[in-house]
């Protein structure tokens, strides 16, 4: 044992002190290069966010004076987003998972609820390393997985930040610090932190800590250094906190002429597909109200889907027509849509939360709107006692959103493939034919 500690030492003894000066320009022309070939690569983006609010009452007059630790939290509740991110000129642009186009649609306009921060695909790197007013300051050595890591401490200021969080309404630029960390061999980023001065009070949020995690991904012949993991802490004035963990996957090269399709799409794992452009027209005479039988094609897991996950159903029944002897939406048609919310609550009890938006539907070799909701929103009258654990609690089902299904006194709930259910729509929907 003594031998293997005293040969230990010599080899750390025998390593050659990096130059922090060098390491540095080094790491910010590697960063530089990579990002100038970042627009050309696309990743799916998978983003669970847990909710926190004090056990105990606050007792602190100032909004953002924190009181007590992680033990004085209680979970609330829990969701899941799945997104396609790229990098576009000025900021990272969204989409579906699967669209087969992107835009410059506002992430706000795709996550609708919740607080969402920007910048971990892309634009952290950009501004800390690809900004003339970044300052730094060596941290010293550091392990970092087993490897020999430089750490530098640094500032962005306000003026020459990119950086926006997303709070409940609003959305607002900050400056930043935090740490990098550098491989010494490899000279590439291993792993960045950020944390934000007091947000300002319309946002509603106090601060924000991120921390991300970065590796190479192989994409297609070559290898490219993207992140692998982020987590970002946000502080709310109510003394509620939020958790996002995003793990990116599936990342590729994509056609950056293209835009944002929400017709049929692939699995959350496959490439984009080419756009199919189709003109749409809804059939002739006024909207009507009807109940569509639905059978589901895909599963639906509370613990492994998420929102932004394509979804079709098939029409099982004849759909009796107002007007001929025809069938208004006949047996077969097939609707496309998507998993709009996924939510595990825990208050006032526990259950889970689905909810489905449909877009279209396939009649007759055309592609038609269609808009639909549960026949029975809101609540569910009947469990599967098999996903109860324990006595059922003696408390009210709880009502969830519009349009949504709600399981109680479950922590998880799967909708198998074949499931069918009761759909009301206003078919066809008013003023959308084109």
């Amino acid at each position: 044992m003594r031998r293997l500690i005293f040969l230990l030492a010599l080899s750390l003894h025998g390593q050659k002190a990096a130059d922090p000066a060098e390491v540095l320009k080094a790491a910010r022309e590697k960063v530089r290069a990579a990002m100038a070939r970042l627009p050309k690569y696309a990743c799916i983006e998978t983003v669970d966010r847990s909710y926190y609010a004090p056990s105990k009452a606050r007792h602190s007059t100032t909004p953002c004076e924190q009181e007590g630790g992680e033990k004085q939290m209680r979970l609330m509740a829990s969701d899941r987003l799945r997104l396609d991110v790229a990098q576009g000129e000025e900021h990272e642009i969204y989409s579906w998972p699967g669209a087969s186009r992107f835009d410059l649609t506002e992430i706000d306009q795709i996550v609708d609820r919740g607080p969402f921060g920007t910048g971990s695909f892309g634009g952290f790197l950009l501004d800390i390393f690809d900004n003339d007013r970044t300052t730094f300051e060596n941290r010293g050595e550091n392990r970092r997985d087993g490897k020999r890591v430089l750490v530098y401490s640094y500032a962005v200021p306000r003026s020459a930040s990119h950086y926006q969080i997303r709070g409940y309404n609003s959305w607002n630029t900050t400056g930043f610090t935090g740490t990098v960390e550098v491989d010494v061999e490899s000279l590439e980023i291993a792993r960045v932190t950020l944390v934000t001065p007091q947000l300002p009070a319309e946002t509603r949020l106090c601060t924000a800590e991120s921390a991300l995690d970065y590796e190479r991904f192989q994409i297609g012949d070559g290898s490219f250094l993207l992140p692998r993991r982020s987590e970002l802490h946000l502080f709310d004035r109510s003394g509620e906190q939020t958790n996002n963990t995003t793990v990116y996957s599936g990342c590729r090269e994509y056609q950056a002429h293209s835009s944002v399709s929400f017709g049929d799409t692939p699995a959350a794992d496959a490439p984009p597909a080419p756009a199919v452009q189709t003109k749409v027209q809804a059939p002739a005479g006024p909207s009507r109200r009807y109940i569509v039988d639905l059978r589901v094609n895909n599963r639906v897991d509370s613990e492994k889907t998420a929102a932004g996950d394509p979804v079709s159903a098939t029409v099982v029944h004849d759909v009796p027509s107002y007007q001929s002897k025809e069938a208004a939406i006949p047996a077969g048609a097939v609707t496309h849509g998507r998993v709009s919310r996924i939510e595990h609550r825990f208050v006032p009890s526990e259950y889970v939360v689905i909810a489905i938006s449909f877009q279209s539907i396939e009649i007759g070799g055309r592609t038609l709107p269609f808009e639909a909701r549960p026949l029975r929103d809101g609540s569910i009258s009947r469990v599967d006692s098999a996903q109860m654990i324990g006595p059922t609690p003696q408390v009210r089902t709880p009502i969830g959103p519009p349009g949504a299904l709600v399981f109680p006194f479950t922590k998880r709930h799967v909708i198998a493939a074949g499931t069918e259910s009761q759909w009301l729509t206003d078919f066809p929907p008013v003023g959308t034919a084109k």
